[in-house]
């Protein structure tokens, strides 16, 4: 194996084996894949000519030539994610990571006795995101009523030391791998297909505790939410490429997924304790709790079509643009819980009775997710500067999906990106070395709090949560490898 190989293989196992970033979970366009794909933010549908094709537009895997190749990575990303007073607590919340984080491995495969078709493979993680917040607040302040007792005694009598604690995390790790085949059916136009399959592995939880002390009593109250699943589903890409020389034209369609099967775990609890009941005339308190097991899970993706083009300028100066538009995913479960629960009455010590399919108590460990209609688009520049060297320049958007649902749902992210990459390739004569940097940016003026300590109240020491503002940045190098085979 001659020195080439091995840096190719070297380079696949470093990529492969690195740790996830922080990313966003609803968003469709956050990475891009393949060298010069990267380097021209996706806009990439019309021209797309490497084994990249495989995912953008399988169509144009008819006019590759020549077996190859390629491993690229964003090899270094610094992400930065502040929510301001995300708690409450006076002071921003902030996530930041300095990860490595796999892209593309990807390769095309040409036989003697198929001429005119092209077979291609892909594996690429589409997503992998990381998010840690936690926040804490500690004051002093009269926010329950004094409690007369019949023998005289007095419970929260003036301030309580008030202590508010939130701490929040999620995980996102989708992985795709699919079989791309390509056949020319004329000289300049080629059509094609991508068969995916994706595996998702996802994670969340907020834990939310408070605790109002005034002297050997203790008024508390918590909510935890915690989902945890995998599922496995397919998805189908028809690609159509026309090459008109200076001219490219490419055409992608995205079908919705069909799921296979998954197993998830949920969990929900609502407690309070120490409150006052008028109508009891005492402290009560509740537990609610339940946690489930081994269910079924379904995660769903919706029908997508993209156009790009891309024209040659000139000889040396290509410009580049691709639209795409995703359909709206209306709102399903992605969990669905049975109808067991614990209810209880702390203070009396009596397990209570409820209706087993009564809203309040199902929506405690139901999981739901939707998704809203967006379109992205992006646009690129390359030049050419030598036989070896290219650079690129390009812009894309990447619109939240977001929709707004009551209860649990997957995601904290709720806010546009928009993501600028520079960069250029190296092409010596059996590879290509490709290094680039995006930088990337959103914000949101109406993210709502994950808790809000500010403003507690007798009856509710969680807060009523308002919103707030949100900022991410991100910088990240773009590092690609394409290795070009002899064809026998």
């Amino acid at each position: 194996m001659n020195k080439q190989k091995y840096i190719a293989l070297l380079t696949f196992f470093l990529v492969f084996l690195s740790n996830p970033v922080m990313s966003q979970d609803h968003h469709y366009w956050s990475q891009q894949f393949g060298s010069r794909s990267a380097l021209m933010g996706g806009a990439v549908v019309g021209g797309v000519r490497d084994t990249s094709a495989g995912f953008y537009n399988p169509g144009a895997l008819g006019f590759i030539n020549q077996p190859s190749l390629s491993v690229s990575a964003n090899a270094y990303q610094l992400e930065r994610l502040s929510i301001d007073d995300a708690a409450g607590t006076g002071s921003a919340l902030n996530s930041e990571k300095l990860s490595v984080i796999p892209l593309l491995a990807s390769g095309t495969l040409l036989f003697e006795r198929f001429p005119g078709h092209t077979f291609g493979y892909t594996l690429l993680a589409k997503n992998k995101s990381s998010i840690d917040m936690s926040g804490r607040v500690d004051k002093t302040i009269d926010v329950i009523d004094d409690f007369k007792q019949k023998d005289g005694s007095i419970y929260f009598q003036g301030e309580e030391q008030f202590i508010g604690q939130l701490i929040a995390n999620s995980e996102v790790t989708e992985l795709w791998g699919g079989m791309s085949w390509a056949n020319k059916v004329r000289s300049n136009v080629s059509m094609g297909a991508t068969v995916f399959f994706a595996f998702r592995n996802q994670s969340q939880s907020k834990a939310i505790s408070a605790r109002a002390v005034n002297g050997n009593m203790m008024a508390t109250q918590d909510k935890l939410d915690y989902v945890d699943f995998w599922n496995l589903r397919a998805l189908l890409k028809l690609g159509f490429a026309a090459d008109f020389d200076a001219l490219k034209l490419g055409l992608t369609i995205t079908s919705p997924t069909v799921n296979f099967f998954g197993q998830g775990s949920v969990a929900g609890e609502k407690s309070a304790n120490n409150f006052y009941d008028p109508t009891q005339e005492q402290l009560v308190g509740n537990l609610v709790s339940n946690r489930q097991d081994n269910l079924d899970t379904t995660y769903n993706t919706p029908f997508s079509i993209a156009l790009g083009v891309e024209y040659a300028v000139g000889k040396k100066t290509n410009i580049a643009a691709t639209i795409e538009s995703f359909n709206k995913q209306n709102q399903y479960e992605v969990i669905t819980p049975g109808a067991h629960s614990f209810l209880r009455n702390i203070i009396i010590d009596e397990i209570l009775t409820f209706d087993e399919n009564a809203k309040e108590q199902r929506a405690l460990v139901q999981v739901k997710d939707a998704a809203e209609s967006v379109v992205n688009f992006g646009f690129a520049i390359e030049h050419t500067f030598t036989k070896k060297t290219k650079g690129y320049l390009s812009f894309r958007t990447d619109y939240e999906t977001n929709a707004s649902l009551e209860g649990n749902s997957l995601g904290f992210t709720n806010w546009d990106l928009f993501h600028i990459t520079a960069g250029a390739t190296f092409r010596k004569k059996r590879s290509e070395l490709a290094v680039g940097f995006t930088y990337s940016y959103g914000n949101h003026d109406n993210f709502m709090q994950l808790a809000n300590f500010s403003q507690i109240e007798k009856n509710n020491l969680l807060g009523d949560t308002m919103n707030t503002a949100a900022n991410y940045n991100a910088l990240t190098i773009v590092v690609g490898y394409t290795y070009f085979f002899d064809r026998e």
